[in-house]
């Protein structure tokens, strides 16, 4: 895709939202809330289960079932990314839509967190497709007390305006938002990946009712980025972060030692 204007710069006749929580998950009906502010037409279509962790995993080696609940509602028995797929390419083939929202994630996206979210993962696949898309994130410290106002609240102008602005087609967008009331929110930030949020991937392991041994993966925490321009300081600085993502994990820094130590991998 080239670097021209993706977003419409007109408010959307239609909108698709997912997730990586599941259909049922809270801060999708928060973002329905929000849609149906932007455009006439929202449909959902989200996985039938949490699939946090996904990033743009897509199913392909066992068939999808789509299940209706309602007017433009479905559940998808597969990936963030496949309720993508199954939206653009099977239930609005005729009738693709302006925007695709992913979220609003219960927890943040952040730093080395991109690379693993499902909320992430579905909208980049949006993108790939040719459609705008924006994924959105709550931060919270206790999840008894997850301020989902805040995007309710501070959501629909912030994507009006961003929509109205419009941003380049190989773009990704990812809004988080800090823990905190919407009135003591200080701003918006255009950010980039902090890193830091994963220091590294553990193992839990406990012994069920069965006395089968059950393993879960925790996440480690390094030092915390704290440059300004990243997005874990913006959150801590109480500014919702807008960092653009594209698809090239391409390595930007010196190129020069690697490209010198490929050309001798062979000799010729």
């Amino acid at each position: 895709m080239t670097s021209a204007t993706a977003a419409p710069r007109r408010m959307p006749a239609r909108i698709l939202l997912t997730n990586d929580d599941g259909i049922d998950g809270e801060g999708l009906a928060v973002l329905e809330q929000i849609a149906r502010e932007l455009a006439p037409e929202v449909w959902v279509v989200a996985p039938s289960r949490d699939s946090s962790g996904g990033s743009t995993a897509l199913t392909i080696r066992r068939p999808l079932r789509v299940h209706e609940l309602g007017p433009r509602r479905y559940r998808v028995d597969g990936t963030p990314a496949d309720c993508v797929a199954v939206a653009l390419s099977y239930l609005m083939p005729d009738s693709k839509p302006d925007l695709v929202l992913s979220g609003i994630n219960r927890g943040a996206n952040l730093a080395e967190e991109v690379i693993y979210s499902g909320t992430v993962g579905a909208a980049t696949t949006a993108q790939l497709m040719g459609i705008p898309a924006i994924a959105l994130s709550q931060t919270f410290r206790d999840p008894a007390f997850i301020p989902w106002d805040t995007p309710r609240t501070l959501a629909p102008g912030m994507l009006r305006r961003l929509i109205q602005a419009g941003w380049p087609a190989d773009v990704t967008l990812s809004l988080n938002f800090p823990d905190c009331a919407a009135d003591e929110i200080r701003g918006a930030r255009l950010t980039r990946q902090g890193r830091g949020m994963i220091g590294g991937i553990r193992i839990e392991s406990t012994v069920d009712h069965h006395g089968d041994t059950d393993l879960w993966l925790r996440f480690d925490r390094a030092g915390l980025d704290r440059t300004e321009d990243c997005d874990i300081q913006a959150l801590r600085d109480r500014h919702v972060s807008v960092t653009p993502l594209g698809v090239d994990r391409s390595w930007a820094g010196d190129r020069a030692p690697l490209a010198a130590l490929a050309q001798g991998l062979i000799d010729r």
